[in-house]
């Protein structure tokens, strides 16, 4: 009797790291490059090749934009990440289950991007906060400032849930759609704040707004301010999306 149990234990513990493997294997390419402007590069297995429309996109990649440069990627779980120009972006952890109550990790070094958010439970990792989000739609801008990290965050559609990277800073903020966040490095999380238009109209990555409509935003929100030098890229001819998912969501992300 002792004996069986324990095949038995082998048994379904083997058939477990086998469903756990095979599902590491499917998700081998995990999404594709469906617009390019300007350049871009990907890092993998510690190689740097220029990145192309079409290129997969796989587990640890690293895609990095060059000056008024953006690209858009499309995940298996219906994810859909704009990044911007002098963006850096790693892709660290991707699970698509059969029940969409997958997980899709992405650490946000620097720069710009928007997030059309699919099936998975998401998350963002900047070097200042983390956000977690299913089915919504956001925007992410971190960088430096005053010699502080810092990202803001927009919540465009949908709640998204905030908490700072650092251990030592508790606590958690809600954004609702329309709502805006800026966590600084060592600093606890504000109240959330009513994105101003100028901000909302820049997480829609098109042309940068009016130097008069400038004037009227708060210095005080890291967005805003950087909207100044912010030079985004013209027109791009968009092409067929080839990865092959299951009912994909209407992406609300236009290339101007």
């Amino acid at each position: 009797m002792k004996k069986t149990l324990i095949l038995f234990t082998v048994f379904l513990l083997s058939g477990f790291l086998l469903g756990a493997a095979a599902m590491v294997d499917a998700a081998e390419e995990i999404g594709k490059i469906v617009a390019l402007k300007g350049k871009a590069l990907t890092e993998r297995n510690n190689t740097l090749f220029e990145t192309k429309l079409k290129d997969g996109i796989q587990l640890i990649d690293i895609v990095a934009t060059k000056e008024a440069s953006r690209t858009k990627m499309l995940f298996l779980d219906d994810s859909v990440l704009t990044i911007g120009e002098n963006t850096r972006l790693v892709v660290k952890e991707f699970v698509l289950r059969k029940d969409d109550r997958g997980r899709a990790i992405f650490n946000l070094l620097d720069g710009k991007m928007r997030a059309v958010v699919g099936r998975s439970d998401f998350e963002v990792r900047t070097p200042t906060l983390v956000a977690a989000a299913r089915g919504t739609v956001i925007y992410f801008e971190t960088g430096e400032r005053d010699g502080k990290k810092y990202t803001s965050v927009i919540s465009l559609e949908g709640m998204v849930d905030i908490r700072s990277i650092d251990p030592t800073v508790t606590g958690t903020v809600v954004l609702t759609p329309g709502m805006m966040v800026t966590a600084r490095q060592g600093e606890a999380l504000p109240t959330p704040v009513p994105a101003p238009r100028e901000a909302v109209h820049a997480s829609g990555m098109t042309k940068q707004p009016r130097p008069s409509l400038l004037a009227a935003t708060k210095p005080a929100l890291a967005i805003a301010d950087t909207l100044r030098t912010t030079a985004l890229a013209p027109k791009i001819e968009r092409l067929p999306v080839t990865v092959p998912v299951k009912n994909p969501i209407a992406v609300g992300i236009v290339f101007p």
